[in-house]
């Protein structure tokens, strides 16, 4: 019999005194995810020569809660935080280097049977609802998963947001956000003051596993005199069901990033997957077409990307995976000539 100390006792006491219908309503969840890579890119060793690393591939720990407030109308909340289990500091990591919290979408809202209204850190409807085609793979900097194409720049989440989801209509639902520009940039020796808000909208149709979606995001006032907007938008159909993944999307974008003229990307990926027992093998073909500005193409923009899979189910919640990403820009991106990008994984993911 395990004897069991007084401030064991105490602890216990204090435990059981907690209101259990406080604790009910608050859900503690994340994922744990890590790989050991090999090859060369842009991202990590900026030549040709090739590089082994430790590299997360997207943990994130989450809070999240809801309290009936009657007539079918309940109050929600989450804050999610991105993490790096390899220990990994700086901009652009979990951990970036300006120490905030609740990097992930992160929210206070309303839900009931009109649907959800949140505020707070919120994704947009590309970032939220749709990417079958990339949904399928773990990957953290390197170039085995679709986060490379630059076409989807503002495919992300927006601060000072707010957002309206839809319930579902016979297999339809949509949603819309809405992010203010709380900055409003004025122009030197001008009088021209900035709105550079960022909204986007979409819906999809889902039924009996086959899926069709279409989004559309825009930040105005990205261009050097402040008046014109960047936009994105894809759409994407395909089947999730019976053990089948079959994804494809095209997207348009038209980008400023502060320029006279805005660059403008064409985008394609289609995506392939079949579960047999526990092994699930993937494929993804992706590419980005030659940028044009000003009516002229952009070679150094053009992108020509496949990745090759195996996901291993070691239970409900883990997954052990490995994986291969080529990449071939349309010119050199290397100093010594070279073109091509590759990452090879090994890696597992824990869901909890």
């Amino acid at each position: 019999m395990k004897k069991e100390f007084p401030h064991e006792k105490l602890i216990a006491l204090a435990v059981a005194a907690l209101p259990m219908a406080a604790m009910a309503d608050v859900t503690l969840y994340g994922t744990v995810e890590a790989a050991l890579e090999t090859g060369k890119g842009l991202k990590h060793t900026n030549n040709t020569k090739s590089t082994t690393r430790v590299d997360d591939t997207g943990s994130l720990i989450g809070f999240k809660g809801a309290e009936d407030l009657g007539n079918g109308l309940k109050a929600i909340w989450q804050i999610e935080q991105s993490l790096n289990v390899d220990g990994t500091t700086g901009a652009g990591t979990g951990n970036d280097s300006l120490n905030r919290w609740a990097t992930r979408d992160s929210f206070i809202g309303l839900e009931g049977n009109f649907g959800k209204v949140r505020v707070g850190r919120l994704s947009t409807y590309p970032n939220s609802a749709m990417g079958q085609s990339d949904a399928a793979w773990i990957y953290g900097a390197g170039v085995n998963g679709l986060q490379y194409h630059q076409a989807q720049a503002l495919d992300g989440r927006t601060n000072n947001a707010i957002a309206y989801d839809s319930p579902a209509f016979g297999g339809f639902s949509f949603g819309a956000t809405y992010g203010f520009d709380e900055v409003r940039t004025t122009l030197p020796l001008t009088t021209t003051r900035s709105n550079a808000a960022t909204w986007s909208l979409g819906g999809t149709y889902a039924n009996a596993g086959f899926y069709g979606s279409a989004g559309y995001v825009s930040q105005a006032d990205t261009d050097s005199t402040l008046t014109k907007s960047s936009n994105y938008w894809r759409v994407e159909g395909g089947y999730n069901a019976n053990n089948i993944l079959a994804a494809l999307s095209y997207g348009q974008a038209k980008q400023y990033g502060g320029a006279v003229d805005a660059l403008k990307y064409k985008e394609v990926a289609l995506t392939l997957g079949y579960t047999m027992g526990a092994l699930t093998p993937k494929f993804t073909y992706g590419k980005i077409f030659s940028a044009t500005t000003a009516g002229v193409n952009m070679d150094a923009t053009e992108l020509n990307q496949f990745i090759v899979g195996v996901d291993y189910a070691l239970s409900k919640r883990t997954v052990a995976y490995t994986s291969y990403g080529h990449a071939k820009h349309g010119v050199a991106v290397f100093a010594d000539g070279g073109r091509s990008e590759n990452t090879f994984a090994v890696g597992m993911q824990h869901k909890f």
